[in-house]
């Protein structure tokens, strides 16, 4: 390499070095999220794919984030080329996916069981005569724990003198599922004409989520094999891509400018890769029924 090379390499590793350093200690300190300010599409995504991860790993993620950061920077600085370092980091952010491709699809079964149960028992309390908003805030001590946040959130807003028909909207975006969506229009519908009945629908709406559950789960039964073998051959690759870069014979020529520029070209189809066989190993929900509420609306009511 020439000198004007050499001077490029260590400006760009220099700035992204700055930019790890940055992100490692604002993941250390925490952040204070403003509510009122929409999150950015990044974010979003950012933080749906963080909520497919089993909640060990949730709660470990800004370690693993600061993990991450280090290992880029110790990998760069012992190899002395940036690419190495960014796809050793890589790596270690994209590890928990890796392990855990049908987490996402376990969380939705788990919902959609503990909205039954939760149904069942709303069924049960109705009965006693009080009205629904007084069944949802006597409940929610008692949800089931794959939806109590959801539950406490929509006991809050309807302690808080917010319409039902309002709170009800802002729990049907927070499940972001059109069987949710099913349960929340029987609410509205229940809160503008108050007509009789309640008890039953909710139980009949109980049966059929239950059984919803039970045919997810057996499909979930069946792309499990699919998705262990996915994970055995991501592994199995990673493995090979390392030992070949600890071995110069194999990896010298990555060690030049253009080497570095097609090996950044290979693991970002790799990792692209792997998000589209996860992506289609997705079970999505079902298509909403209920419009999302307006960002300003959806922060007013996060505010609360």
């Amino acid at each position: 390499m020439n000198t004007s090379q050499l001077a490029l390499v260590a400006a760009c590793s220099t700035v992204l070095a700055v930019l790890a350093i940055a992100a490692a200690v604002r993941e250390a300190r925490g952040r204070t999220v403003d509510p009122t300010k929409p999150a950015s599409p990044l974010v979003r995504r950012i933080r749906r794919a963080r909520g497919e991860l089993p909640e060990a790993w949730q709660r470990r993620w800004r370690p693993l984030v600061i993990t991450a950061a280090v290992t880029t920077l110790l990998v760069w600085a012992w190899t002395g080329w940036p690419v190495h370092g960014i796809l050793a980091g890589a790596a270690v952010l994209g590890l928990p996916f890796v392990l855990n491709p049908g987490t996402a699809a376990s969380q939705r079964i788990e919902r959609l069981e503990a909205l039954g149960q939760w149904l069942n028992h709303l069924a049960g309390v109705h009965q006693a005569g009080i009205s629904l908003p007084q069944t949802i805030r006597a409940s929610a001590k008692a949800a089931p724990g794959p939806i109590a946040p959801n539950v406490r959130a929509l006991a809050d807003r309807l302690r808080s003198g917010m319409e039902a028909e309002d709170a009800f909207a802002h729990f049907a975006d927070e499940l972001a599922d059109g069987v949710a969506d099913h349960v929340v229009l029987l609410f509205q519908s229940h809160a503008v004409y108050k007509g009789p009945g309640l008890s039953d629908a909710l139980e009949a709406l109980a049966v059929t989520i239950h059984q919803q559950a039970a045919d997810a789960r057996d499909i979930e039964a069946d792309r499990a094999k699919v998705r262990k073998s996915s994970r055995m051959v991501s592994m199995v690759i990673c493995l090979v891509v390392v030992g070949c870069m600890l071995n110069d014979a194999w990896s010298g020529w990555y060690k030049t400018p253009l080497g570095q520029l097609v090996l950044a070209l290979l693991g970002g189809a790799f990792a692209w890769t792997l998000t589209w066989l996860r992506r289609i190993a997705r079970t999505k929900p079902d298509p909403r029924l209920i419009d999302p509420l307006p960002a300003h609306l959806t922060a007013t009511g996060a505010a609360r």
